[in-house]
């Protein structure tokens, strides 16, 4: 082994054990000599043990390195039944697995695993030196809050990775995957905004759902944003610029799916998205500023952070209008591209981003480039329509009616542009 690979390994165990040993030490500072657990001299040790098992692997074979593994565990766990049996003794475990950790962490630092341990051992002292913080989150947290954080791991961790990533039905547009998809983008958005909320107050936590929820999906904002408003009526308007931002964030989200998809394509585009963009951030700051100067500062009923039965409901919705506009562009002929981008963009704006972008390929001429960034400005103001129609029909009508404004104005000017472009731009 290179001499100076040697010392970096060394020195990255050396420090993960003198920072995890500092933290601890410094934890039971206050207590007398003799009552105190393990503190910087013992974890660097411990640190210094496993490097020093991990290096004698090779020359001493591995069931070397499970003796020393076996006495380690077993050295922890006398010690921390000597300090249970005593009087008003802690029975946590923190430090004892924190102990073993530094061993595991020190044998990885001797096989080369650098960068793995330091990024375990960063984390474990933030665990450590969190405590209170960390404790004092799960006092907060709610039987519902679990619930909805339980019920979106499920859906996405366990279910969506086993469902087929292929279309079927007419045409194959129903995909298990991408719908699926949808439900959770939904439900994580529920989840986040609510958090947001709940975690940076109102205003900001209304900023940071729209900046956020756009870049992922304005319509799942929406409906996220409507069904808080129901039970967290004080947060109305701050809700609504949640609505707006992720509006005007929606169209720099196009801009860029067209640039990566079919550059062509973006000369045409560049016009409704600008205008519409302007009429959605100027709209988005009209709100915002009547949000701040409204706003109650007591506290409100955030809502249910469990949006999953909602994000269901809607993708059926979605399922059928991707029917719709499977068929519309199979007997509309030259027509097809606009209406599914009517049809499409009422549920889904990147989906007749895609479907226009891949329909003006590489060979692409400047009137089918038009056709395409005119079916794109009619999806966004298909789905902003389609979005005041979720505002006002989920929201209460203090979060209804400024988001209506800024989403209806917005896409008519998004639709104004296209027509702009289409008579000036030579197609």
């Amino acid at each position: 082994m290179d001499p100076q690979e040697l010392y970096i390994r060394f020195f990255t165990a050396l420090a993960i054990g003198l920072a995890i040993g500092i933290e601890r030490g410094w934890k039971q500072r206050h207590e007398k000599a003799g009552e105190r657990e393990a503190g910087i001299r013992t974890f660097t040790l411990f640190a210094l043990t496993g490097f020093a098992a991990g290096i004698a692997a090779e020359p001493l074979g591995p069931v070397f390195v499970a003796i020393v593994a076996v006495g380690i565990f077993t050295l922890v766990t006398v010690g921390y039944v000597s300090d249970v049996i005593r009087d008003h003794a802690d029975r946590g475990m923190t430090t004892e697995v924190a102990a073993l950790l530094t061993f595991v962490l020190g044998a990885l630092c001797a096989e080369g695993a650098v960068l793995p341990a330091a990024i375990v051992g960063v984390v474990a002292v933030a665990l450590l030196d969190q405590k209170d913080l960390l404790h004092g989150f799960v006092q907060r947290l709610q039987k519902l809050e679990l619930t909805a954080v339980v019920k979106v791991m499920l859906i996405s961790v366990v279910l969506l990775p086993v469902l087929p990533n292929e279309g079927y039905g007419p045409g194959g547009v129903l995909n298990p995957y991408e719908l699926w998809w949808a439900v959770v983008v939904i439900a994580v958005l529920g989840l986040v905004g609510y958090a947001a909320m709940k975690i940076a107050g109102t205003q900001r936590g209304a900023l940071l759902m729209g900046i956020f929820g756009g870049l992922l999906s304005s319509t799942g904002v929406t409906v996220s944003a409507a069904r808080a408003s129901q039970g967290a009526k004080a947060a109305a308007l701050p809700l609504a610029s949640a609505i707006a931002t992720a509006q005007a964030v929606m169209f720099v989200r196009t801009a860029v799916l067209i640039s990566v998809m079919n550059a062509a394509l973006l000369d045409f585009a560049i016009v409704p998205l600008a205008m519409g963009a302007i009429a959605a951030i100027v709209g988005a700051l009209i709100v915002t500023y009547r949000a701040h100067k409204t706003t109650q500062s007591e506290a409100f009923d955030a809502g249910s952070p469990d949006a999953l039965n909602s994000a269901i409901k809607f993708v059926v919705i979605v399922a059928a209008m991707l029917l719709l506009a499977h068929y519309a562009q199979v007997y509309a002929g030259d027509v097809g591209l606009i209406l599914s981008g009517v049809l499409a963009g009422a549920v889904d704006v990147d989906a007749a981003t895609v479907s226009a972008s891949r329909l003006s390929g590489s060979q692409v001429n400047e009137a089918s480039a038009a056709a395409g960034a005119a079916s794109i400005a009619v999806a966004i103001t298909a789905n902003s329509f389609v979005k005041s129609a979720i505002a006002y029909s989920l929201g209460t009508r203090a979060l209804a009616f400024p988001a209506i404004a800024v989403l209806i104005s917005s896409g008519v000017a998004a639709l104004v542009g296209a027509g702009i472009a289409y008579l000036w731009l030579p197609h």
